[in-house]
């Protein structure tokens, strides 16, 4: 019976274990997938300031 016991213990501390490395995991995979969000985002801000810039050009152009 001191076995089983014992395996049973060793049996929930392993999967205790897996699911920390699991929540880890998915920690970590939210994080990049947020990080490459709001990478995408500044990219698209940037091209945005770059064609509104360029249309202020154009209409300052036009105007003298």
């Amino acid at each position: 019976m001191l076995i089983t016991e014992q395996l049973a213990r060793e049996r929930t501390r392993s999967n205790l274990k897996e699911a920390e490395q699991l929540r880890c995991a998915r920690r970590l995979r939210t994080l990049r997938r947020a990080q490459r969000i709001e990478q995408r985002a500044e990219r698209r801000m940037i091209e945005a300031w770059r064609r509104t810039a360029s249309l202020r050009e154009v209409i300052e152009s036009a105007d003298y």
